[in-house]
């Protein structure tokens, strides 16, 4: 999201009570290429001003997103982090153990722990061992790290297995979510959607949250 459309509307959104919590993508490179998103600063801004509004989740896009997660926890408090989820993509480690171990030093830390599966990447590499460890599954519908991108219809099918496989983990899904696409992703097995687009380059974004709202409700299933 924008800085100045953060500050400016972020508020108004969580007022509404429609919102489970908000999404902040962490974006370095080389995962991300030549894209470098939400300086530690702003993080600390946003966690500031709104972990006593609602819950965060921070998905880090970033080879070392421990490092990041150690300048977090200077700012974060012990006592705010179990309504804190951080993110990590599989991408970032090159074994099911590397990747074990950062969930589990995310969860000694305190916090929730997630981990991220981008669109190209196989779903082999998301194993039973790795999902077992984490509290959220987040299947991206959308390769990452460029927002605005149209869900992917294969997205659908993979969302559909992953549930299948992982019955017990919440599962979330990040990328190119509308009235349209979000129905098609929750009947898919989603139980959680991160809205990026849709609702932060709407003229409304409360109208625009409030439309997504109601397609959901009526379909009676999943939160945001």
């Amino acid at each position: 999201m924008r800085e100045s459309w953060a500050f400016k509307n972020i508020i108004k959104l969580i007022r509404t009570g429609k919102i489970k919590g908000v999404h902040v993508d962490v974006m370095r490179p080389p995962l991300i290429s030549d894209k470098t998103k939400f300086s530690v600063d702003l993080i600390r801004r946003l966690y500031e001003e709104l972990i006593k509004e609602t819950s965060l989740s921070v998905h880090l896009m970033t080879l070392e997103p421990l490092k990041l997660v150690e300048d977090m926890n200077k700012f974060m408090l012990s006592s705010d982090r179990s309504n804190i989820t951080i993110t990590i993509q599989v991408e970032a480690f090159s074994s099911e153990e590397e990747t074990i171990k950062a969930i589990e030093t995310i969860k000694r830390y305190g916090y929730r722990a997630g981990i991220g599966l981008n669109l190209p990447t196989p779903e082999e590499k998301l194993t039973e061992k790795i999902a077992e460890k984490a509290h959220v599954i987040l299947v991206m519908s959308v390769p990452m790290g460029l927002g605005g991108q149209k869900y992917h219809s294969e997205a659908t099918d993979r969302l559909r297995r992953i549930s299948k496989r992982f019955t017990n983990k919440v599962i979330e899904v990040d990328g190119g979510i509308n009235p349209e696409t979000i129905v098609e992703a929750f009947r898919a097995g989603a139980k959680v959607a991160v809205v990026g687009s849709y609702i932060t380059l709407s003229d409304d974004p409360v109208r625009a949250l409030l439309k997504v709202y109601e397609v959901l409700k009526s379909s009676k299933n999943g939160t945001f």
